[in-house]
Parts: C-alpha cells; sequence; structure tokens
C-alpha cells in the first residue's frame, strides 16, 4: 500500500492551487472592466455622433424656417417641436434673434411664440412641481433672453428673484428683461442688481440703455427719494446715461438731503449734476469743495465748470493746490471754462502762485487748451 502524502508536503501544492485560481479570477475580472470600459467609450462616441446629426438637421430646418420668417417669405405651418428638441430650438432662436433688429425682429417674435418658445422659457425659469432636471445656467440665460425678446410677463417674479440673488452675469440679463417687459414697474425690482454694481454699474446701465429704459427715467429719478445711499451710484449713473433734465430735481433734493452722507453717493450725484446740467446749482455744488474725499472735490470741481461765476474764483484756485492730481487738473479746467475767468485767469494764477503743483497745472491746462490751435 503506497505511502499517503504528509500534511507538510500537501500544503505547498493546496497554496499553488489557490494562487493559480486567483489569478485566472483576477485575469477574468480586469478583462471584463476593459471590456465594459470600451463599451462605454464605444457607446458615449455613438452618442455624440448620433446627437451631433439630430443637431445639425434640426439646425439646418429651423434655422431656414426662422430666417424665412425674418424675410416675410410664406412658410405655411412651422412643424410641432418635439419634447427633447424644446430648448435646443430655444437656443437657434436665441442666437438668430439677438442679430436681427426691426420688422425682422418683430416676425421673428410672433414666430417664437407661435411655436411656444415663450412657453419654454416659462418651463426654464418658472418649472413645476414635477421638474425632471435642474436648468444649467447657459438654460437660464437662453430663457432671460427669450423672456426679454418675447416680452414673458408670466416670468416677473421669478426675472426679480434672479437680479435679487442670481450671479453674474444672470442678473444683468433678468434685469434687462424686467425693463424690457415694462420698464416703469422694473424700476425697484431692478435696484439689487444696481446696488451690487455699484460705481461700477456701466455695463448694467448701457443694457438697460439698449432696452429701452430712457423712456421711463422719470420713474427711476423718483426712487432716488427714498433709496439708501449704498443705492445712488448705480442708479445716479444711469440716470446720467439718460441725459434727461427731467432728472435734475430729484437729483438737486438728494444732494441737498441731510441723510446723503456716503462719498460714493455724494461723487455720483454731482457727476450725474454736471454731465445732464448743473446751470443754476453753483450755491449747492461749491459746498462740497471742501469734502474730505478727493473724488468728491474732484466731482464738485467739474460741476463748478459749468454753472460756476467768477464768485468762485477762490475755491477754485484753493483746489489748485489739492494734494490729489485729478482735483487739481479738473479744478484748472474749471477755471479755464467758466467765462468771467479763462485762460488769463488760470495764467495770471500760474504767474503768482507760489505752490509748484499748482503753477504746474496751471500750465499744463493751458498748454492743453492751446494744442488744438497749433495743429
Amino acid at each position: 500500500m503506497p505511502a499517503l502524502p504528509s500534511v507538510s508536503d500537501a500544503l505547498p501544492q493546496a497554496g499553488a492551487l489557490l494562487v493559480n485560481q486567483g489569478m485566472v479570477w483576477a485575469t477574468l475580472f480586469f478583462l471584463g472592466v476593459t471590456a465594459w470600459m470600451i463599451g462605454v467609450v464605444v457607446f458615449v462616441k455613438w452618442q455624440q455622433q448620433h446627437s451631433f446629426i439630430r443637431d445639425q438637421k434640426l439646425i439646418a430646418t429651423w434655422e431656414g424656417l426662422f430666417f424665412a420668417a425674418i424675410t416675410g417669405d410664406d412658410m405655411g405651418s412651422p412643424p410641432a417641436i418635439n419634447r427633447v428638441d424644446r430648448r435646443h430650438v430655444l437656443k437657434i432662436w436665441c442666437h438668430i434673434a439677438d442679430d436681427v433688429a426691426g420688422d425682422g425682429l418683430d416676425r421673428l417674435t410672433d414666430l417664437g411664440r407661435r411655436i411656444g418658445l415663450d412657453r419654454v422659457a416659462l418651463a426654464i425659469l418658472k418649472p413645476g412641481r414635477l421638474r425632471l432636471a435642474t436648468p444649467s445656467p447657459v438654460e437660464v440665460l437662453l430663457a432671460l433672453r427669450a423672456a426679454e425678446r418675447l416680452r414673458i410677463g408670466a416670468v416677473w417674479e421669478p426675472l426679480k428673484k434672479v437680479v435679487r440673488v442670481g450671479p453674474a452675469p444672470l442678473d444683468r440679463f433678468a434685469a434687462r428683461a424686467l425693463v424690457a417687459i415694462d420698464a416703469p414697474a422694473a424700476a425697484p425690482a431692478i435696484l439689487p442688481a444696481l446696488i451690487r454694481q455699484g460705481r461700477w454699474a456701466a455695463h448694467l446701465v448701457e443694457d438697460l440703455m439698449e432696452v429701452g429704459i430712457a423712456s421711463a427715467v422719470e420713474d427711476y429719478a423718483a426712487l432716488l427719494n427714498d433709496v439708501n445711499d449704498d443705492a445712488i451710484p448705480g442708479l445716479a449713473l444711469l440716470l446720467a446715461r439718460c441725459d434727461n433734465p427731467i432728472v435734475l430735481p430729484a437729483v438737486r433734493r438728494r444732494l441737498a438731503a441731510e441723510q446723503t452722507r456716503d462719498p460714493d453717493a455724494l461723487a455720483a450725484l454731482l457727476n450725474t449734476l454736471s454731465l445732464v446740467g448743473a446751470q443754476g446749482e453753483r450755491k449747492l455744488v461749491s459746498s462740497f469743495t471742501g469734502h474730505e474725499q478727493w473724488f468728491v472735490r474732484m466731482r464738485a470741481a467739474q460741476a463748478i465748470g459749468q454753472c460756476g461765476d467768477q464768485r468762485d474764483a477762490a475755491s477754485l484756485e484753493s483746489l489748485l493746490s489739492d494734494p490729489n492730481w485729478y482735483v487739481r487738473y479738473h479744478a484748472a479746467r474749471a477755471v479755464l471754462a467758466i467765462t468771467e475767468l479763462g485762460g488769463s485767469y488760470l495764467r495770471a494764477i500760474a504767474e503768482r502762485t507760489e505752490d509748484r503743483f499748482a503753477h504746474d497745472m496751471a500750465l499744463h491746462v493751458l498748454a492743453e487748451a492751446e494744442a488744438p490751435a497749433l495743429r
């Protein structure tokens, strides 16, 4: 009878068998993972290609219809939009609408309403209870542009919310849409955006000018009576850009009001007064030439150049010795702009002053004034 293997001889053989089985299973596992990854890559590529082809067909179909509407061609009844294609059609429509104006835009807007793009934008900005997916920022931006072009009043409250808490640039486009839908009613609604932008609100103001905010400038000027100082820089910049003398009484009242103490607010109001028309406001403007902040003194000097007379000679001459270059520069230009003073008075200051900064600035501005005559 053959001898049975001992335990010490069987253990190495069993261990080797287990190692071999483990290697086989590991190999099969990695082969499976590799096959799965290849399948995923192939599926994603196929899906991208399929989506690209479908998008190209969609663009070819709807661009033709949109351009036919712009030119006034008879295109018959437009086809219905598939549910999955609605936001893509909205994107095509918005891109084309951005480059069209006049009657062509009116016809394109009419077609947009007929095919239900206003409802698509409404679904993005004001989703119902059964929202399947959160709109991306790009989709929200497209919906805001559509709300502006299509004048979708049903999204008024969502637009106000975007202006109040939305990130840039969505708040700007929401403010544009509000003004386009109803410029007078949008006056208090766009204040949050103006407050956030502050003195740097130029881009927002230009956006609002494009959609006709100047037609309701009186409603926006009336806001000066009630808003806090932090809203004034952006609001004053908007009023200045509208360039309508109808805002001057409101600007004057707020500038003279005791509650207006913020330097940025004072500088913005003085700037608006200077740009729109400071005539007759000499006494009010002159009271700010001694303000502690240089940019307020600078704006006061600018305004004096429009409304001042020989009574302002002493204050302007003292501003020519101001520590700030911009204050000195605008004071010298104000002297030059006042008919009763002019270049001869500025030259006399340069000759008699012992302050080298006042001397240099007076000669600098005189040279600027004489330069065009030399060319």
